[in-house]
């Protein structure tokens, strides 16, 4: 893991920021870098790099400069299928002199170019420069575990592995970018497509990559998650399956020169992964817990998965005190709003793990992969069976249609949606659109556009995938949104801490063989339900709903039932009863004195909100977020 920068002026033109410049960018982001840096200029190209040693501790420095001095690159991140690239490489005549993955990416770019994205099983974010064909490419990792930024800055490109490092160049402006703190408002998002919370400072998407040459720039989307192509698999050959590809996932991710741990929550995603790694058979592999410090059920279920395996474990605990301070300085490192309550919890627990290792494995990826979260992933019928009524195409009774119905308008308060972005919005969203107006000054809802550009992006990955069933396309579209911004939040909070946190549910292969396969494999409706046809909510609340099908079967082979048949439950912090209870002179203060706060919201529902913090509830966080944010970003003296 690592801090990657770079400023490149036109060709034949010299990089104006001056080194001070680039070294206070650097430097910035120290900590996802603590353990070297390395800076690299020549003609239009100034290049910097943080270090986080992970392999090859003595080996890998970068800037990386190919033998013949062609091409530099800048790159964070790990590439685990180094070993076979190297041998390819070392088949072609390639002679390597060191054992890091940087100098594999190297010479896979200088072999292939951008086809070498496609070799790639990784996680990554890099920048190369080739002087001899005067080109820059930029690229991501398919799921956007690595971050990647750009802005332009006085003619020149500069991007970076943080915003925070690119708010440092001296001509970059800073102005909010008020449709995406519109979108942030309704989930907790601090992205939208390409924007970010800042105007003018954009973000390589996930799965993309970018080519300057000859002062045209060119975006191009090289990998998208399988479409409608299914195999023809029986159940259990598919869960064989998905343990053998979660199994290389893992294996290939226990790749390290320092210690590896694990973070568990009790849950069957990191539960399952636990069984998996090698480590968990031999006594001593450190796994840890976080959360409040309240009685939480994960701390028990964790203690319990990490006895099963003799794992030496600890719980971190973060008090009311100890998460507000920490709020604080995230926000302040970051410059940027905190997208969930977890952020922090996850942060505290990074930072006492840092201690014992200095990488470790984690369960994201699993509920957007597997659908493990029950309503959303079957509401995708319920838009259907909503469109087959007002089309005259139900196939069932009269009387299951009404009873459908009174279902439907139960969860949504209406029984049709325009669209598949509205009917994604109508369960998908905390502060809806439609109260934004009397939330927002009028400028701001203006100037976020009504929100169209969210609901027209959210269309666009819908649409994009045309043909499939709306169930399949919300899985598809949750996969993307969903997981890129639960990466975006434990880069953000492990790199805080200095740890390198690695994601097997993320796996490319893993994804590409689990969308090639039948939803009803992954989720059901239980054979014992007399009412199919009701809608997500009611047939989840009536227990019918078996989500994470195929997952669980692979943790029924691997653990005791209770671990592996645990119920999906929300990552776990008491931040909603401390904004009621020790914090609610704080949050009041915060929100009635912020000047950014004034100029975003109505003044009368901001009062009430401020005081009503149980009726407000977790509304108040993104409001709390923007305030502290703003007000250091913007409206400082």
């Amino acid at each position: 893991m690592c801090g990657i920068l770079g400023i490149v002026a036109g060709v034949g033109r010299e990089v104006t920021t001056d080194r001070r410049h680039i070294i206070a960018m650097r430097d910035e982001m120290q900590a996802r870098g603590p353990d070297a840096s390395g800076f690299y200029q020549h003609q239009n190209v100034a290049f910097a790099h943080r270090r986080l040693a992970i392999r090859d501790v003595a080996g890998g420095g970068q800037p990386w400069i190919s033998p013949d001095g062609d091409c530099v690159l800048v790159y964070n991140g790990e590439i685990y299928n180094d070993a076979e690239l190297r041998q390819e490489l070392e088949a072609d005549g390639h002679r390597f002199r060191s054992h890091c993955d940087t100098e594999v990416l190297m010479e896979a770019y200088r072999r292939w170019g951008v086809d070498c994205l496609q070799r790639l099983r990784g996680m990554f974010a890099f920048g190369v420069y080739d002087f001899a064909q005067n080109r820059l490419v930029l690229a991501r990792d398919r799921f956007g575990i690595k971050p990647l930024y750009f802005a332009d800055a006085g003619g020149e490109l500069v991007f970076a592995s943080s915003i925070a490092a690119i708010l440092q160049h001296p001509r970059i402006s800073r102005l909010p970018n008020l449709k995406t703190v519109s979108h942030y408002l309704t989930t907790f998002r601090t992205t939208l497509g390409p924007e970010t919370m800042y105007a003018g400072i954009e973000q390589l998407q996930p799965g993309e990559y970018m080519a300057v040459e000859r002062g045209n720039r060119r975006i191009v989307r090289y990998w998208e998650p399988p479409a409608k192509t299914q195999v023809r698999v029986d159940y259990e050959s598919a869960a064989a399956e998905l343990e053998t590809t979660l199994q290389e996932a893992v294996n290939c991710r226990l790749a390290s020169d320092v210690p590896v741990g694990a973070f568990i929550s009790g849950g069957v995603d990191s539960n399952t992964l636990l069984s998996l790694m090698p480590q968990a058979r031999q006594a001593g592999l450190k796994t840890f817990c976080g959360g409040g410090n309240d009685d939480s059920p994960d701390f028990d279920y964790a203690r319990r998965c990490a006895g099963h395996f003799g794992c030496d474990h600890e719980d971190v605990r973060v008090d009311a005190e100890t998460y507000l301070q920490s709020w604080r300085e995230l926000v302040d490192r970051q410059r940027l709003p905190l997208s969930t309550p977890s952020d922090v919890i996850i942060y505290r627990l990074a930072a006492r793990m840092k201690q014992e290792v200095g990488v470790a494995l984690g369960g994201e990826g699993a509920d957007e992969l597997l659908c493990g979260y029950a309503v959303q992933h079957w509401s995708g019928c319920d838009y259907d069976l909503s469109q087959a009524i007002a089309s005259n195409c139900w196939q069932g009774t009269i009387d299951q249609a009404q009873r459908f119905q009174h279902s439907l308008k139960h969860q949504y308060g209406r029984l049709q949606f325009a669209s598949e972005s509205e009917h994604y919005f109508a369960l998908n969203s905390l502060i809806p659109s439609a109260v934004k107006p009397q939330l927002l000054q009028p400028w701001v809802w203006k100037s976020a556009e009504g929100d169209e550009p969210m609901y027209g992006f959210y269309q666009d990955l819908f649409d994009g995938r045309d043909g499939e069933s709306t169930q399949r396309k919300l899985a598809a579209v949750m996969h993307h949104v969903n997981l890129e911004s639960l990466l975006a939040r434990l880069d953000r909070s492990t790199m805080a801490a200095s740890l390198e946190a690695r994601v097997p549910y993320t796996d490319h292969l893993l994804v590409e063989k689990m969308f090639r396969l039948p939803m009803n494999y992954k989720i059901d409706v239980a054979h014992h339900e007399l009412r199919p046809h009701l809608a997500s909510a009611e047939l989840s609340q009536r227990g019918s709903l078996r989500s994470k099908r195929l997952l669980r079967t692979v943790a029924d082979r691997r653990l005791p039932t209770e671990l592996a048949q645990r119920k999906k439950a929300s990552f776990p912090t008491p931040v909603a009863g401390w904004l009621s209870g020790p914090w609610q002179s704080w949050a009041q203060r915060t929100l009635l004195a912020s000047p950014f706060a004034r100029n975003l919201f109505q003044p009368q529902p901001l009062q009430e909100l401020a005081q009503n913090p149980e009726a407000a509830g977790m509304w108040l966080w993104p409001l709390l977020n923007l305030a502290q944010w703003g007000d250091r970003e913007f409206t400082a003296a």
